[in-house]
């Protein structure tokens, strides 16, 4: 029995002119193409709940520490569909200020979260999930949207984003309704109120520790974003308005060939839009406790228009590659990384969180043509001051430069910009406040040519998870 899409979301948490900062929210992923990354790199960019996953076989869910866990107490003749249920619950608020880089002002101040509910199996093989989702405005100024919290025009969100039957065979499942979905390029994007859900039939590998690779394949049709009640078509998202009716068929190939090496294949296809395919490798150099671990990566996207056309109306053909080096030592996680993208358009990243390793809080540097290099340090105080009730404290900060980005119809040149990002988190993972999480995370994009220079973005988010759950076994 295995919790795949709670997990994958019990954790975390407007376009612009070519010559704005492009606010682009796509910098915080769960998962990183499948490798797992450090907790002290920007919470947004890993979810220990969901990287808990390599872990699990399919018959066992191991303890959680990032969620409060209760356990059922049913007697043991109770069926499985009843005595192997799962229910998370997610208390969640949050709020979000941005002075924007058009002179305009973005705020809003959410309460919420979610219920999901897991059945257990009928037969070993039959079952069930389903989750609501809910965003209440505690404060929403109607002349000041965007925040994604809520909807655009700052009015509630209520839900039931995942509603779907799953069919468990061997260390597979199949799945068919609304569900999250987590990859690379198609993911929950978990980094507002509520996450992406997709509607649309999958098949996927549970995740198993002693297993080599893991695959996901399927098709979708629609999609519900972070910011709505409605599900809508994979194409009217990609196109951004009422674009037809066509879904996105994807797949995607995880593979270890050997210890410390985790590869990654993926592609989407939205016929007569666009076709997106991804590739990654990472290798971490794991060392003696006194001297620092090493991890190289690098990872490319690469993006084409196909048949009619309809996304830009024209045709391109595009990428952005990306690589870096990261060391772990001491408390201490620091990383450099760099990135390009081609010349022909900017990246189109509609259906979750991007990969690149350039990816940050408000922008990911893909503008078509643009270059970036930035780093980051953070620091995990419960490494050496756990005694202190100071773990799960990290904090950091990360800076990265773009240059050379140009408008692809124009060829006029797009003013270089530079991005901030400061965070703290706290997240204990035992003692009472287990489940609980506090993180505050500032961000800064500098930019010339707008009406402000500094595009400032403020962020506090609370939540508490908890997790009823059968007792370990």
């Amino acid at each position: 029995m295995v919790l795949f899409c709670f997990v994958t979301c019990a954790g975390a948490l407007g376009a612009a002119s070519p010559s704005a900062a492009q606010t682009s929210d796509a910098g915080e992923n769960l998962e990183r193409g499948g490798a797992t990354y450090s907790s002290l790199l920007p919470p947004d960019l890993n979810e220990v709940a969901d990287s808990e996953r390599e872990t699990w076989t399919p018959d066992k869910l191991p303890h959680q520490q990032y969620m409060k866990e209760i356990y059922w107490d049913f007697p043991p003749e109770t069926s499985a569909f009843f005595r192997d249920t799962l229910v998370q619950v997610v208390a969640r608020t949050y709020d979000l200020t941005r002075d924007n880089s058009d002179g305009s002002k973005t705020q809003g101040w959410a309460a919420g979260g979610w219920l999901a509910y897991r059945s257990g199996l009928i037969g070993d093989v039959f079952g069930v999930q389903a989750a609501f989702y809910t965003s209440q405005p505690l404060f929403a100024p109607g002349d000041e949207p965007g925040s994604k919290l809520l909807t655009p025009n700052q009015g509630a969100l209520n839900v039931f984003g995942q509603a779907y039957a799953r069919a468990q065979i061997y260390d597979q499942e199949f799945r068919g309704g609304r569900q999250l979905v987590d990859t690379p390029l198609i993911n929950p994007q978990d980094n507002r109120m509520v996450p992406n859900t997709f509607e649309g039939i999958t098949l996927d590998t549970l995740p198993d520790k002693d297993r080599d690779y893991d695959y996901a394949v399927g098709y979708l049709t629609t999609i519900k974003q972070r910011d709505s009640n409605t599900f809508i078509s994979m194409s009217d998202a990609i196109a951004g308005g009422n674009a037809g009716d066509r879904g996105a068929a994807f797949g995607m190939l995880r593979y270890r060939p050997l210890e410390g090496l985790s590869t990654i294949l993926m592609n989407y296809y939205v016929p007569d839009f666009v076709n997106t395919g991804f590739a990654q490798a990472e290798y971490t150099f794991q060392r003696t406790k006194d001297r620092p671990d090493w991890i190289l990566g690098a990872n490319i996207i690469d993006q084409q228009t196909v048949g009619q056309d309809l996304l830009t109306g024209g045709t391109f053909d595009t990428f952005q590659a990306s690589a870096k080096l990261q060391a772990e030592y001491a408390g201490f996680t620091v990383f450099v990384a760099g990135s390009a993208t081609g010349d022909a358009s900017k990246i189109y990243s509609p259906f979750g969180s991007k990969p690149n390793y350039t990816n940050m809080q408000q922008v990911s540097f893909d503008n078509a043509g643009e270059k970036a290099f930035g780093g980051s340090i953070a620091y995990d105080f419960g490494h050496a001051f756990a005694e202190c009730g100071l773990s799960g404290l990290s904090l950091g900060l990360w800076d990265t430069q773009g240059w050379s980005a140009r408008n692809p119809s124009t060829g006029a040149g797009i003013p270089d910009r530079n991005e901030l990002n400061a965070w703290l988190q706290y997240r204990p993972t035992s003692g009472p406040l287990q489940g609980f999480r506090f993180k505050t995370q500032y961000s800064g994009i500098w930019q010339a040519g707008n009406t402000r220079n500094q595009q400032s973005e403020f962020r506090v988010v609370l939540d508490y998870t908890v997790l009823f759950r059968p007792p370990l076994q």
